[in-house]
């Protein structure tokens, strides 16, 4: 009798056993599914909190935009209003006209230069590559203010270029190259290292395998960077406000002075006249509408692209 007690007391133990540990992984699972649901649950209220000041300024840019776009907003030039004509604002095609000639000349000059540099800091460990790469990112978390400076003193002033669109996209291409530059050596160094072995096994050389096989493989991410690297300078007033001179007249050669969409939103946003306040929210709401959609682009390419690739 004794015998049979002896061998029934490991497995009661062994049931005492796995009852405590079923009990304490249930507290800890219990007490694991509360803090998620907390956590969930305060991820929620912050993105609430986040998007009612977002959701506020988009209604208000409606609201108060949207009965200012017409015909002749987007294809007539300003005007002063006058005590006969207190209404006669005309319209933003001249600031329309200098944003996107201010966009392409800057994207000419920063998009190459941008690339070359993201695809050297990505392929080489030089200590050339280690301060290029440390400019870039002080770069980009300067104040935009200082590009227009910058722009001033060397363009404006030591060149004497004077106001032009030159001055205003050079300052933009500063402001947009650390964007485009790391956003390309990101993307580059996302490219498997097999890709590149194969192809210099097949014998391809360097700059071959770097044009032929990593810059297509990371084109995705490179061209995601420069669209939003675009966005971000279109919107920019500091930079421009010091180097591109205004104007009053469609113009876009590169040695002439220029408007754009926020230096007329600047400017207007001043003026005495009430149908000139009431214009600034017509060229805000445009403004806000072509960077959503040079982001919207950027992030429609780079889905699709990750789709395919995968």
């Amino acid at each position: 009798m004794s015998d049979m007690t002896e061998l029934n007391e490991p497995v009661e133990d062994g049931h005492l056993v796995r009852d405590e540990v079923r009990r304490i992984s249930k507290s800890v699972h219990a007490r694991r599914v509360a803090t998620s649901r907390l956590m969930m649950v305060l991820c929620a209220v912050a993105l609430l909190v986040a998007a009612v000041p977002l959701v506020m300024l988009i209604a208000e840019l409606v609201k108060n935009g949207l009965p200012q776009l017409n015909k002749a907003f987007f294809t007539t030039e300003p005007q002063t209003p006058t005590l006969i004509a207190p209404n006669a604002a005309g319209g933003v095609s001249n600031a329309i006209v200098g944003s996107l000639a201010l966009t392409v000349y800057a994207s000419v000059l920063a998009i190459p230069l941008g690339i070359l540099v993201g695809v050297y800091l990505a392929e080489s460990e030089s200590k050339l590559a280690s301060i290029l790469r440390v400019i870039a990112q002080t770069m980009a978390g300067a104040p935009s203010i200082l590009m227009g400076l910058f722009a001033f003193s060397f363009i404006v002033h030591d060149l004497n270029i004077g106001f032009s669109a030159l001055a205003g996209s050079f300052a933009l291409a500063v402001l947009m190259m650390p964007v485009i530059i790391i956003a390309t050596e990101i993307a580059v160094r996302n490219v498997p290292n097999s890709l590149r072995e194969a192809g210099l096994a097949l014998g391809a050389r360097n700059h071959k395998v770097s044009l032929r096989i990593v810059l297509p493989t990371a084109l995705s991410g490179i061209v995601t960077g420069t669209i939003l690297a675009i966005s971000r300078a279109v919107g920019e007033t500091a930079p421009v406000l010091l180097v591109i001179g205004g104007g009053f007249i469609n113009q876009w050669r590169p040695l002439d002075p220029v408007s754009s969409l926020p230096l007329s939103i600047f400017e207007n946003a001043k003026s005495q006249w009430p149908a000139q306040r009431l214009q600034v929210w017509g060229a805000a709401l445009v403004l806000v509408a072509f960077v959503f959609v040079l982001s919207l682009t950027a992030r429609i390419w780079a889905t699709r692209k990750q789709q395919v690739r995968n």
